[in-house]
């Protein structure tokens, strides 16, 4: 393979140790100071003890299925997406739109792992399960405890601290304006970031617009290259 399928490759590897539930080969997709932020806008987590944490409270007791739309290599970044379908009952399923974007470091190992999509829409789906999300809440709510702290808790509640209906559209026009060739699909929130699937005859990419209050401060397309 060559380099970039390499990347590709190894960005993959990290959903088929999710499926598999392999703790050790996803952590081992990580450098030593490897990050995960998901959902972007909550807390970083740092090295292997808080990425083994962050394995422990949100991978480990659920069943997650990836469902790629599109992939993207672009420079040393990969940008997958998906549709994430979460099973944590067998009565509460849910389906989570997702850009994740992997800063790689080299072609087989991940520095960064970057999740973007809405924590209060996937709450909300849970609680509109009913009666059959208490079980759930209450177990997520004690794993949290039990593995991240108050502190790391309260880290993963920021997550629905985030731009929102307003900065969406801005993003959307502020793209409609700039890049008129091509059409906006999926408009994610999270934390100071607004992200778009894009596509243009046959070509795929994700629109990552990033906001200082209500202002957009950079943009960035990231294009098979």
């Amino acid at each position: 393979m060559d380099h970039r399928q390499t990347m590709l490759a190894t960005a993959q590897g990290s959903p088929a140790a999710v499926a598999a539930h392999d703790k050790a080969a996803w952590l081992a997709l990580f450098t030593d100071d490897g990050i995960v932020n998901d959902p972007v806008g909550s807390a970083l987590h740092s090295g292997s003890d808080e990425l083994s944490a962050f394995y422990d409270t949100f991978i480990a007791p659920n069943s997650v299925v990836f469902h790629p739309h599109h992939d993207i290599v672009c420079g040393d970044v990969v940008v997958r997406d998906v549709t994430l379908e979460i099973q944590m009952s067998d009565a509460v399923v849910l389906s989570v739109p997702v850009h994740l974007r992997y800063e790689m470091a080299g072609a087989d190992h991940i520095a960064g792992l970057y999740a973007h999509w809405e924590l209060p829409t996937m709450i909300r789906q849970m609680l509109g399960k009913g009666l059959a999300a208490a079980p759930v809440s209450l177990r997520l709510t004690k794993s949290l405890l039990q593995n991240q702290g108050l502190s790391g808790s309260a880290g993963f509640a920021r997550g629905f601290s985030r731009v929102g209906a307003r900065e969406k559209r801005a993003a959307l026009e502020h793209l409609r304006t700039t890049q008129p060739d091509w059409t906006a699909g999926k408009c994610l929130a999270a934390g100071r970031y607004v992200t778009v699937s894009m596509s243009r005859a046959g070509e795929h990419a994700v629109a990552m617009v990033e906001f200082s209050g209500k202002s957009i401060t950079d943009v960035t397309l990231f294009t098979d290259q």
